[in-house]
């Protein structure tokens, strides 16, 4: 898989301690950050009523939310999300 330059964040309403414990069990090499008033989220449009949606968004150096997918299989199906982010990108 072809490298893309970019941070790379998991984002929740989980708190700090549920995102340490899945984070340590999947050795994830990325950060999570919580987010439980769903700013990040919301402006993301990835909010579902309580939760937020799985999938993932690409938001550039501004803070602008440049694109926005929502799939419960996207860590399955990682080749073509990374498609779908390089494309976006």
């Amino acid at each position: 898989m072809e490298d893309i330059d970019a941070d790379i964040y998991a984002i929740s309403v989980d708190s700090a301690s549920n995102h340490l414990r899945l984070k340590e069990a999947g050795e994830f090499t990325f950060s999570f950050l919580s987010d439980p008033e769903f700013v990040v989220i919301e402006e993301a449009d990835m909010r579902n009523e309580s939760v937020s949606h799985r999938g993932f968004s690409i938001i550039d150096g501004n803070g602008e939310v440049v694109y926005s997918h929502i799939n419960d299989f996207f860590g399955d199906q990682i080749e073509e999300t990374v498609e779908i982010i390089k494309e976006q990108f």
